[in-house]
């Protein structure tokens, strides 16, 4: 017999999720990553925000050749005109995330009926101690922005057939495609879904095509700018026939839900040390192995019973767990904006991800819909390994051989004992693109 929680008990559970996910996301700021990268954001945000120099159509560089557009930038100086210091703005970045998750919850109460909130809620849950969720959540870098632009959005698109909804809409997808590119391909794909949707329908008129395109309009101004500037720098991008022959947006969005993708931060360090945590007395449990090795059978089923329901979508089993306006949401951005990253054969890395954000966990509590207790496990899985996870690089400082490098507290603490030995620490050659 399945474990049972009334709904209340349920509500509260949730509750006390995305408690714990806000303090995960606020606790150790100065054990934030301290690279090139978040050294260069911090000091072109202050020199922004204190009027040292005009407002640039660019941000940093990106894989491709040019620079980013300038719009996260521009949200960083915004931020940096109340903070004075990498803590200080990287403690905005947080609480920014921390409200946007508490937003998201209050938006399920006030808009999914009684009947189906409590898979919206156990996604939210999920989403808010999902360990590569903290990573996105703690940094001074441009992906850290994207979750209010997702949520305005969101919203907009939900209210597309008013005229605010609509301009909503299409100003925030553009908004976020200029604070991080991949945004670009979350515009055009939502877009096209939803042409696509509609049309199908017969609900195209329903839509306030008019309040779409002003948003939209105002929202290009700041790309004409990025884009007359960045164009004359464009180089050859690296995609190629593998982006799609494997859908690699898929598999990040599948890791990224069960959270197992702590690999990218740590490296190598995941694999030789990090997954023999949490070590008591010195001695390895390897509870980190087991943790993933569910979250792994998690994952396995929920794509097993997502293929079950689209070869029989009128069976009795996916019409009691039919959910219409998450599915919707969750075809949307899985299949149109998915489809357009893997058409355009894109290599897509983790922190695409947070475009999405919080969908894939939507996802996933969508597959375990009234199976309480498997979604109680897979909340305390994760929330361990967040833990364990923050833990460990409070404990290490970080790790000099990983992506995530020795953290913005260690590095200054070196800084302060330089001048006690005489010897300089040991630069930071990792820039990420």
């Amino acid at each position: 017999m399945d474990f049972r929680l009334t709904p209340r008990q349920q509500l509260w559970f949730v509750v006390a999720c995305l408690a714990i996910g806000s303090v995960l996301r606020l606790v150790w700021a100065a054990d934030m990553e301290w690279k090139s990268e978040e050294q260069w954001m911090f000091n072109e945000a202050r020199k922004l925000a204190q009027g040292q120099i005009p407002l640039p159509p660019g941000g940093i560089m990106s894989s491709i050749g040019i620079p980013n557009p300038g719009m996260g930038l521009w949200c960083f100086a915004l931020i940096a005109r109340f903070a004075t210091t990498p803590v200080g703005l990287v403690r905005g970045v947080m609480l920014l995330n921390v409200v946007v998750l508490w937003l998201f919850f209050g938006f399920v109460l006030w808009q999914i009926s009684r009947t189906k909130r409590l898979t919206w809620l156990w996604g939210l849950a999920i989403a808010s101690v999902n360990p590569i969720a903290l990573v996105f959540a703690r940094k001074i870098w441009i992906p850290d922005l994207l979750a209010p632009f997702c949520l305005l959005c969101f919203v907009g698109h939900w209210f597309r057939q008013r005229f605010w909804g609509a301009f909503l809409w299409g100003a925030a997808s553009l908004c976020a495609g200029q604070v991080h590119m991949g945004g670009l391909f979350f515009t055009l794909g939502l877009w096209l879904w939803t042409l696509w949707y509609d049309a199908r329908r017969h609900a195209l008129r329903q839509t306030a095509w008019w309040g779409w395109l002003l948003g939209s309009a105002l929202a290009s101004i700041p790309l004409v700018y990025w884009l007359w500037d960045a164009l004359p720098q464009w180089q050859r991008s690296s995609s190629s026939i593998v982006g799609l022959l494997v859908p690699k947006f898929y598999a990040q969005w599948i890791t990224s839900a069960l959270g197992i993708n702590l690999s990218y931060p740590l490296e190598q360090v995941f694999w030789s040390t990090f997954l023999q945590e949490p070590r008591i007395g010195g001695i390895p449990t390897y509870l980190m192995v087991l943790a993933h090795g569910f979250l792994v059978g998690v994952g396995l089923w929920a794509v097993y019973q997502w293929f079950q329901d689209r070869r029989s979508p009128r069976s009795p089993q996916a019409k009691a767990t039919r959910h219409p306006k998450l599915d919707d949401h969750l075809n949307a951005l899985g299949l149109g904006v998915g489809g357009v990253f893997t058409l355009t054969a894109t290599n897509v890395v983790p922190y695409y991800i947070p475009i999405v954000f919080p969908f894939p966990f939507l996802w996933l509590a969508r597959a375990y819909h009234q199976r309480t207790r498997w979604l109680l496990a897979i909340v305390l899985a994760q929330l361990v390994v967040s833990l364990t996870f923050l833990t460990f690089i409070h404990t290490h400082g970080g790790c000099d051989d990983c992506d995530y490098g020795r953290t913005y507290r260690v590095q200054q603490q070196e800084l302060s004992s330089k001048f006690k030995t005489g010897k300089m620490p040991a630069t930071d050659r990792r820039v990420k693109l």
